[in-house]
């Protein structure tokens, strides 16, 4: 019987005991301590890994900036090795046109129906179609059709009219591809009384479709530090000189700085054009600069 009751005695007490363990909650204490621990683990762990982050990020924003500018240069270079030799033309530092060749070829000295005379430059006669035999037989007619400008040994002075001797057709001029497949010839109408100033000593001709410009609007950077200017392009029908960026497409955005000069060459040493370009994003400047070698040679 005291057996018994000691060991419910001794039950009694163990399930108070753990009744009393069961309902034991964090004290402030602890609970302190482990925010106190949870802050420390944070602030160790935004230190380590912020510097990797912001570096991804800059690294980021330097990789587009880059990948930008190189795209905007290339854009230039390709057009402005595609001019027809000698007709780069700058304005300032900011601002450049030139002829882009659209076909070329080799000519040979036209003849005329009336009189049977050959001249060599080429000639039109005062009334009638002017025709100019090519030794290109590949010529694309679409090609020929579109174009603006003929242009024969151009040293540097483009604009001509109808009343003188020039290098490059007047505007307005009509081109087509005639006579047959194996002797083409160009047929220009509009012409009458033209006559090109001088005969090229390997009888090379170019057509042009368009003059093509650039320029770098108003570089620098706004208040937040992000570059303000832009380059344009925009293709001109006509050579008057006086050229309108007004609605010209973008080319780029975030423009810092830039740059663009042309150091004229010879018929025996290239001209060159050298472009510089900064962007600016972010605080990050990125800058390039690209020479690109143009054949003068007429």
């Amino acid at each position: 019987m005291l057996t018994t009751s000691l060991h419910h005695s001794a039950t009694n007490r163990q399930q108070a005991e753990s009744g009393k363990h069961a309902g034991r909650g964090f004290t402030l204490v602890e609970l302190i301590m482990v925010i106190a621990l949870a802050g420390i683990v944070a602030v160790m762990i935004s230190t380590v890994m912020t510097r990797p982050l912001q570096g991804f990020a800059d690294q980021s924003r330097r990789a587009e900036l880059t990948d930008l500018a190189a795209t905007a240069l290339n854009r230039m270079a390709r057009d402005i090795r595609l001019a027809v030799p000698n007709s780069v033309m700058p304005t300032g530092n900011t601002q450049l046109e030139l002829l882009a060749i659209s076909e070329a070829g080799r000519y040979r000295a036209n003849q005329w129906k009336e009189n049977g005379a050959r001249y060599d430059p080429p000639r039109c006669p005062d009334s009638g179609a002017c025709s100019i035999p090519v030794l290109s037989p590949g010529m694309d007619k679409d090609e020929v059709e579109k174009a603006s400008w003929m242009v024969i040994y151009n040293t540097g002075q483009l604009i001509g009219n109808n009343d003188a001797p020039a290098v490059i057709t007047p505007n307005n001029v009509q081109f087509e591809l005639g006579c047959s497949p194996d002797e083409p010839c160009l047929e220009l109408s509009g012409t009458e009384g033209f006559s090109f100033e001088y005969a090229s000593p390997q009888h090379r001709f170019y057509l042009v479709r368009d003059v093509l410009g650039y320029r770098c609007e108003d570089p620098g950077a706004n208040a937040n530090g992000d570059g303000r200017g832009r380059i344009l392009r925009k293709v001109f029908d006509t050579l008057s000189g006086a050229y309108s960026y007004a609605d010209a497409p973008l080319v780029v955005d975030s423009v810092s700085s830039c740059s663009f000069s042309y150091t004229p060459g010879t018929n025996t040493r290239n001209g060159l054009v050298t472009l510089h370009l900064s962007l600016t994003k972010g605080g990050e400047t990125v800058s390039l600069l690209q020479q690109v070698h143009v054949d003068n040679a007429p």
